[in-house]
């Protein structure tokens, strides 16, 4: 039962932390505030987690992973890298709906402490050869006259680029165009099919 009741209590925290933390980074979050989101108080959030530092660090890698993710059946699926740039355009960005804060928060904080993504990235390619195989894919494409040449990291950039700055910019695209969240809703499934056709003529061949 004790530890039951640990487990509950560390996820109340975490799941607090996540909340507080992804809206407002590092810098503007206080640990009073996300003991009060969490329903305790500031001594048992140190308890579990003696500094800011680690329960920032635990968070950012769930978030991080959590991203992750979303991502992995680039490496891991055998699919015509044309159906992949379908699939993760469409993915991702229901994606960025569900978990709005989520990109940007991981974009601030890589920007404030890279060394932390550094850290994380190690980790995932140090694993396997995951992005040797992605590459390899786009090679074989290409030299099959499928895909033209591109440089993967601009490509990727792009389509990352592309689905998340209607997210962070929504306040004034939506007063701009004068726009429900319903209006919004459709003018995101629109601009799925407009991104998706923008990068597969960057890349196909034909």
């Amino acid at each position: 039962m004790k530890q039951e009741i640990n487990e509950n209590t560390e996820n109340k925290i975490l799941e607090a932390a996540n909340t507080v933390f992804e809206k407002k980074g590092y810098d503007g979050t206080k640990m009073q505030e996300i003991a009060d989101k969490a329903g305790i108080n500031k001594a048992l959030l140190h308890y579990y987690f003696r500094s800011k530092d680690k329960l920032f660090e635990m968070i950012f890698s769930m978030a991080f992973n959590k991203l992750v993710g979303e991502l992995k059946f680039l490496f891991d699926e055998d699919i015509p890298m044309i159906e992949k740039v379908k699939i993760f355009i469409d993915r991702h960005t229901d994606f960025i709906a569900k978990n709005r804060y989520l990109p940007l928060f991981i974009v601030n904080e890589i920007n404030r402490r890279p060394e932390i993504f550094v850290k994380l990235l190690s980790g995932i390619y140090e694993k396997d050869d995951r992005l040797h195989r992605l590459l390899g894919q786009i090679e074989k494409e290409t030299k099959a006259g499928i895909l033209k040449p591109f440089d993967p990291r601009q490509v990727f950039l792009n389509m990352i680029a592309l689905n998340i700055f209607p997210f962070a910019a929504k306040p004034l695209v939506a007063g701009l165009l004068k726009m429900s969240n319903e209006d919004f809703s459709r003018f995101i499934a629109e601009r799925k099919k407009i991104v998706t056709e923008i990068i597969i003529n960057s890349i196909a061949a034909k």
